[in-house]
């Protein structure tokens, strides 16, 4: 038979950003006196902080073991786990973030500079530069605001994984998502700005044979 003396809010206990597991706290017995601690966060410095908790400790029994440690410290060994994850995850985002605008380039650049004979033809045809630059640069575009959007959506059905890793930032962070279609989308627009800049340019007689 025990007897309930209150009920402590949800914390996290054992790791970090978990709170949904149970625990029932029990008095210390002579036994576990060796391996209880205080976890101490003070703005008073915690050396002044831990001869404050031995002093009132010992008024209150003199025998009494008290072991004092930083509650930073104690946080470190359980954020280790999470730490070298998330370095990890860091360096193969940055690594597929690489590849990802190393090929988009490529695509788009490609595809715009196949497009030169056409570009002639529609400067030939009286359309202006900034006509045929504007209709470059959109249906340059439109595949990869279409991959971006497709892109976002699957990584937010699958961010819930890494919840569990993830405390104090939501894994539907808006800035993280903004930041990475923004920078795509720069990676193609210059990519396909720089090659129909260059078209036209290119005198329309020429452009018509190039092949």
């Amino acid at each position: 038979m025990l007897e309930i003396v209150g009920v402590a809010t949800d914390v996290q206990v054992s790791y970090p950003g978990q709170s949904d597991t149970t625990y029932i706290y029990l008095p210390a017995g002579p036994d576990s006196q060796s391996r209880l601690r205080t976890l101490v966060r003070s703005a008073a410095g915690f050396s002044s902080t831990e001869k404050a908790i031995r002093s009132a400790a010992g008024e209150l029994d003199p025998e009494l073991t008290a072991n004092i440690s930083k509650l930073e410290d104690n946080l470190e060994f359980w954020r280790a786990p999470s730490r070298i994850l998330s370095v990890l995850s860091g360096v193969l985002g940055g690594l597929a973030l690489i590849l990802a605008s190393i090929g988009i380039y490529g695509m788009v650049s490609y595809s715009v500079s196949r497009r030169i004979r056409e570009i002639g033809i529609r400067m030939a045809l009286g359309a202006t530069s900034a006509n045929v630059m504007t209709l470059v640069l959109r249906q340059a575009m439109q595949p990869v605001i279409i991959g971006a959007v497709a892109g976002v959506g699957a990584c937010a059905a699958v961010s819930g994984i890494l919840s569990n890793l993830l405390y104090g930032i939501s894994p539907h962070d808006p800035v993280s998502f903004i930041c990475v279609i923004a920078f795509f989308l720069a990676v193609a627009l210059f990519a396909s700005y720089m090659p129909a800049r260059r078209a036209i340019q290119v005198n329309p007689t020429v452009a018509l044979r190039y092949e």
